[in-house]
């Protein structure tokens, strides 16, 4: 006999926002965290392997045995799922090149209507396993938290559960942020908001600001993805320097961007150029960084137009960043002012101007906890964050994620239109060469 389904919990505000904007409305496929897995002995990532490990990471994490059910746009739950047929979901890939799988992975939304859990896993033929889960059940330190557990079952050994993983009924979705910090908006953000909501775009911030192209009508997921790599060596010059400037890796990079893209826009007469930087709230929350869960709230920046990179600049963003972690909630109390019309919200931004020309975000290093077992064991090496949100979400998107070794990947990612191709490409090349004048002057300074 069939059993009826079991609701988890009702989807929070910040959840509910991602899978109105995902599943009800197409306007997003998902996000992305690729890391490369190396043996000592050259041992490749076959089926058997890869199945055993994943069986113990979706026991563990009940986000990996959910789909969504209920009213998608105003009030969707969380099934818990029988089963996880690993074989639907684990898919190999002989795409070449880790931009092309990157991009091929962000064209794909996910099927909600299906027995499928929320996630998928493309597992490369040079050991690197592609992660893409919907949004709405985790944010982008989920990501870092799959491969960690992944690495953690690898290095445990075998489990021999088979294709078909039975999802226990005793694990519980992590609380969404509102159960764990008060949210509440002071009257000053609510009428501040409202009034860059409704008041005419001539009148706010925004008219002057560089947000890239408006809002396409179409919806695609036409998207263009290009890697910056930095070796450990680049990244440890790069981190001594932002800490003898009292600025962070994050500051430093959303100082360089900004300064980049003024170079680009300089004769367009903007004054600034609007950017969301992702902060992470599970210090507050409480929230451990291996759960996987929704806790993340934003910083929207007017930065003003300048093509010279300042340090001081990127010092001043920093503090901004920090103090800011406290009130950042208010923009996510602020969702329940929408009485679950999230699809109305997304509809109204259709043909549009950009909230944001570009959104830094940056999930941080990969940590992970060496395991006292004798015997070689498995790694991570070079890793890659990523996410689609190219048809509502800032013109470019910069992920950013540090790897085990030290080394530091950025994915620039734009959608079509958001901008054009040449200056995205542009932007690229600008970026990689204002780093490379930076190490330049940290190895001079270190001698």
């Amino acid at each position: 006999m069939k059993q009826s389904p079991i609701v988890v919990r009702r989807a929070g505000l910040l959840e509910r926002y991602h899978i109105s904007r995902f599943s009800s409305l197409d306007l997003d496929s998902c996000v992305l965290m690729a890391a490369q897995y190396i043996h000592p002995t050259g041992r490749q990532l076959d089926r058997r392997t890869i199945y055993d490990a994943l069986a113990k990471v979706v026991k563990a994490h009940t986000a990996l045995g959910v789909r969504l059910a209920g009213d998608l746009a105003r009030d969707p739950v969380f099934e818990r799922l029988e089963k996880v047929d690993l074989s639907e979901v684990v898919e190999f890939s002989d795409t070449c090149g880790l931009e092309a799988t990157i991009q091929g992975q962000l064209l794909r939304k996910f099927d909600v209507t299906s027995n499928l859990p929320l996630w998928r896993v493309v597992i490369s033929g040079d050991g690197t396993v592609c992660f893409a889960w919907h949004h709405g059940i985790g944010d982008g330190k989920s990501g870092l938290a799959f491969h960690r557990a992944f690495l953690s079952s690898l290095q445990s050994g075998e489990s021999r559960d088979g294709n078909c993983i039975v999802i226990p009924l005793k694990n519980a979705l992590a609380p969404p942020i509102e159960s764990l910090v008060d949210l509440s908006p002071s009257w000053l953000k609510v009428a501040s908001t409202f009034f860059g909501l409704f008041a005419p775009v001539s009148w706010t911030l925004a008219a002057k600001s560089w947000t890239g192209s408006t809002v396409p009508n179409e919806i695609t997921f036409q998207n263009h993805v290009r890697l910056i790599v930095f070796s450990p060596d680049v990244a440890s010059t790069l981190l001594i320097l932002c800490r003898s400037h009292g600025a962070t890796i994050t500051a430093m990079f959303h100082a360089l961007a900004a300064s980049v893209i003024s170079d680009l826009v300089l004769s367009e007469k903007y004054a600034t150029i609007s950017s969301l930087v992702p902060i992470s709230l599970r210090g507050l929350s409480g929230t451990s960084n291996d759960a996987m869960c929704n806790h993340v709230s934003s910083l929207h920046s007017y930065t003003k137009v300048n093509p010279t990179f300042s340090w001081e600049h990127a010092s001043q963003y920093a503090a901004e960043l920090r103090s800011y972690v406290k009130k950042s909630v208010e923009d996510i109390g602020m969702l329940s002012y929408l009485n679950g019309k999230y699809d109305k919200f997304f509809q109204g931004m259709l043909g549009k101007k950009r909230a944001a020309g570009f959104e830094l975000s940056n999930v941080g290093r990969f940590g992970f906890e060496k395991s006292s077992a004798d015997g070689p064991k498995w790694s991570i090496g070079h890793m890659v964050f990523a996410q689609c949100d190219v048809v509502v979400g800032a013109a470019l998107k910069l992920n950013v994620v540090g790897d085990a070794l030290g080394g530091i990947t950025i994915s620039v990612i734009w959608g079509a239109g958001s901008v054009s191709d040449v200056f995205a490409d542009q932007f690229v090349t600008k970026f990689k060469d204002s780093i490379e004048k930076l190490r330049s002057e940290g190895a001079a300074i270190q001698g």
